[in-house]
């Protein structure tokens, strides 16, 4: 099998180049941009193209059987347009390529927060798409939207992984053990909601079940650890890895959400491109139950978590280490 790995420099992207070379899939091959930073992909048994998803990409698909499309921006800042020009009009550009090129299977990594952050227990892939009103959650919702008439063209499998964490995650795992490193003594909510972690090791299990499982075509899962559990278990259990203490008191919602909208407004009109220290997206993910099923991953790919959050957690934490330890 050959197979192209899109965002191939990114945290999931450069996981899945090394694990699916390592484990004998085929030949790997990974798209990413010219001006990306490559570090993640030293040594490694793949070869690399350059390129991005607003370009041509015939090229970059020609002879490839399968694609993993990890590619995507993904912040809780940034103008509508960025966000559109590459979750959807990327998208659709990299799925019209793999039809023209006669591309076998398509896997879009996609994400929970299409389901929105209205509270979520144990929701299943049959709930309405109704995204945060947010660039980033809007877009992902409507690329699904825009690959779906592709399903007769290609075999296509969205994946929508819940919170992504592991080692080599600089957007989420860094920043939280750093916080809690420094002594972080409060969290919204008293951490009293559920949050769906993922670890990185079980998503790329789940896209090796899709890329070998029998299913239709235009499917969706969830995808998770598989064990759902309250922001304050999590973080206590990422606290006794780091040996710190994890966040005793609770800050209530409602004040932090005003302030996240305050500060967007002052930050907007500065013409900031660096958030603000909260945002709505952050507050209200964390403000509500956020919990998925993944039984049809289960049942329909035969997807089975490898690692436990708790395992997990210490891999990253071993990482984050490693990290700090380094001269800066």
């Amino acid at each position: 099998m050959k197979i192209l790995i899109t965002g191939a420099n990114g945290f999931i992207g450069s996981h899945l180049m090394r694990r699916l070379a390592a484990g004998g899939r085929g030949e790997v091959r990974g798209l990413g941009r010219e001006t990306s930073d490559l570090c993640r992909l030293s040594g490694g048994g793949y070869d690399l193209c350059r390129g991005c998803l607003e370009e041509p990409l015939e090229e970059a698909v020609a002879g490839c059987d399968a694609v993993i499309h990890t590619a995507a921006r993904s912040s809780d800042w940034g103008p509508e347009r960025e966000f559109y020009r590459a979750n959807v009009e990327g998208a659709v550009n990299l799925a019209q390529a793999c039809a023209a090129a006669g591309v076998k299977r398509l896997i879009h990594l996609s994400s929970t927060v299409v389901y929105g952050f209205s509270g979520h227990r144990q929701t299943a892939e049959s709930a309405p798409l109704r995204p945060f009103d947010h660039p980033y959650c809007r877009t992902k919702a409507r690329a699904e939207a825009e690959l779906l008439p592709f399903r007769s063209r290609f075999h296509l499998t969205i994946l929508r992984p819940a919170n992504v964490y592991g080692p080599g995650d600089q957007s989420f795992t860094y920043p939280l053990f750093t916080a809690l490193e420094k002594g972080m003594p409060a969290f919204p909510a008293g951490g009293r909601r559920l949050t769906s972690p993922c670890a990185v090791d079980n998503l790329a299990a789940a896209v090796e079940r899709a890329l070998e499982a029998d299913y239709p075509s235009g499917e969706a899962f969830n995808v998770s650890d598989g064990a759902d559990l309250p922001w304050r278990e999590f973080l206590r259990m990422a606290a006794g890895e780091l040996g710190v203490k994890p966040p005793r008191f609770s800050l209530p919602v409602g004040p932090l959400k005003l302030a996240a909208a305050l500060l967007e407004k002052i930050y907007r009109a500065r013409r900031s491109p660096r958030p603000p220290p909260i945002t709505s997206y952050r507050i209200a993910q964390v403000a509500n139950d956020y919990s998925f099923s993944v039984e049809k991953a289960k049942r329909v790919l035969g997807y089975t978590p490898e690692v436990s959050t708790a395992h997990a957690l210490r891999g990253a934490v071993e990482w984050f280490k490693g990290m700090e330890a380094r001269p800066r």
